[in-house]
């Protein structure tokens, strides 16, 4: 075990095949830092997944619309662990949304939309987003 702050950035395609591969580092570091992370993992998967997934489906899409769809867009992210919690972000290249009209407080249903969102407020114990509602943070209390 290592050190027991560890702060990562990352940057991957806006692809699905480059989720899981980037969940795969992302649980190196946890496994090489110093803090017990297990039950945290299932939660952060989840999490992260609903992410990028909703990064590339809305953020890429919103971009590539009004920019052109050759434009070489990126997903940014950041990993950070301490001793008390782990956070991870997700910024895309997309204009954002009107996160403060969304309701998050209704449990997810299973319709095949509007549940990312939810099921990440669900598993997380924070969950928050910037002023122009292109980049998503989740915070995981350990």
């Amino acid at each position: 075990m290592q050190s027991s702050r560890v702060e990562k950035n990352y940057e991957i395609a806006c692809k699905a095949e480059e989720i899981s591969p980037l969940l795969e580092k992302i649980f190196l570091e946890l496994d090489n830092s110093a803090v017990s992370a297990a039950e945290i993992k299932f939660c952060l998967e989840i999490a992260a997944r609903e992410m990028l997934a909703n990064a590339i489906e809305h953020g890429y899409a919103l971009a590539a619309e009004k920019n052109g769809r050759l434009k070489n867009f990126k997903i940014k992210l950041e990993l950070q662990i301490c001793s008390e919690k782990i956070v991870f972000k997700v910024k895309d290249p997309g204009p954002g949304f009107d996160w403060e009209n969304c309701d998050l407080e209704i449990k997810p249903s299973f319709a095949e939309k509007g549940r990312g969102l939810k099921m990440i407020n669900q598993v997380s114990d924070q969950m928050k987003f910037n002023s122009a509602g292109n980049k998503i943070t989740a915070v995981f209390k350990l």
